[in-house]
């Protein structure tokens, strides 16, 4: 397996439902340092605006998980609050206001689309589908495709209260021989 990465070192996005207290997650993935796998059951309990627990099975492995609510958490987003440019350095992803996608990935060329996962929601959740546009040196390969998820999150920025509003991802090509995965801050 190769991978494309900027700063993102663990990664786990899943969907689940929910009947309050409990949550069931439905489908996932988690990625470990250049490995990527595709959850197979998670469940536990939540308390709205405060905590989210429980776990979930990567590979045969159980994670745990016990989150504690973090105010910035409560954005509600919508396509437009993607728009923009997002940056690391050797990474680059250009946004329009529907949705497409141009710029680099690990200096590799890329078009694409970074589109809400549930159309017209203020769910924070996206799905980004990009395709190398490059041949020869670049790990995202000309006419491959590259699909998973992303949301805005936020980094505290030391020293203040404030955040930083960034975009996670976690993509992956169809045979999962491939994954590119990082977090880019707002331009």
């Amino acid at each position: 397996m190769s991978g494309v990465a900027s700063t993102v070192l663990e990664e786990f996005f899943g969907v689940v439902t929910t009947a309050a207290p409990n949550w069931t997650l439905t489908s996932g993935d988690y990625f470990d340092l250049g490995t990527y796998w595709p959850t197979t059951s998670g469940s536990g309990t939540f308390a709205g605006s405060q905590t989210f627990a429980g776990s979930y099975v990567a590979n045969g492995t159980t994670y745990s998980l016990s989150w504690t609510y973090d105010p910035a958490n409560a954005l509600a987003v919508s396509q437009s609050s993607v728009t923009g440019t997002w940056s690391e350095t050797g990474s680059s992803l250009t946004v329009s206001d529907n949705g497409a996608v141009t710029g680099t990935l690990s200096n590799c060329p890329v078009t694409g689309t970074l589109l809400l996962a549930t159309p017209s929601s203020s769910q924070n959740l996206y799905t980004l589908s990009v395709t190398g546009t490059t041949t020869g040196g670049c790990l995202l390969q000309e006419g491959t495709t590259y699909s998973g998820n992303a949301a805005i999150t936020f980094l505290p920025i030391s020293g203040s209260n404030l955040y930083q509003r960034t975009i996670t991802y976690l993509i992956r090509s169809s045979n999962n021989s491939a994954i590119a995965y990082g977090q880019l801050s707002k331009q």
